[in-house]
């Protein structure tokens, strides 16, 4: 069975872990559990503090190497402690991914859809996680390019392993 020991997860390897079908959340996110976690009584919720590692890519910018869609940003690579924490409920992160993280235990894996709708009042609310790699800027800026008489379909998958819950 792999581990799973940064944030730059390799899907191919999630690929090989049992995933659970589908959860459609009434806000549009849907999400599917690669792994559930430290079955103890310490579980997600409004107010708890989270530490996550964490992949984005965005599905609309697939490559034969990225077929699930380019990497915008990684917490190995965009963070100096490879994690991300909030607190749930402080609006920092979108609202679709705190929805789809609640109920996570420790080292539970989460594949996360955030529609590109969400994705853009994440963005207008400087909600995204911002990239500090070359590549992940490009891509960043590839898909918020201003000046379009379109909008580019923003779609976002957030690779989730819960790593801390207080």
């Amino acid at each position: 069975r792999p581990t799973i020991t940064n944030a730059g997860i390799d899907l191919s390897k999630l690929q090989e872990l049992r995933m659970e079908e589908t959860t459609n959340l009434p806000g549009g996110v849907s999400y599917r559990e690669f792994r559930t976690g430290k079955d103890d009584d310490t579980s997600v919720q409004i107010g708890s503090r989270v530490a996550v590692e964490m992949t984005i890519r965005c599905i609309s910018f697939k490559t034969p190497d990225e077929p699930t869609g380019m990497k915008y940003y990684a917490t190995q690579e965009d963070t100096t402690f490879n994690e991300l924490a909030w607190t749930i409920g402080s609006k920092v992160v979108p609202a679709g991914l705190e929805e789809a993280i609640m109920g996570m235990h420790r080292n539970g894996i989460r594949y996360i859809e955030i529609p590109s709708s969400q994705v853009y009042i994440a963005k207008n609310a400087n909600q995204l996680p911002l990239p500090e790699s070359v590549s992940g800027k490009r891509v960043f800026n590839r898909i918020f390019q201003s000046g379009r008489s379109f909008q580019t379909d923003a779609t976002l998958l957030f690779e989730v392993l819960v790593t801390r819950i207080k």
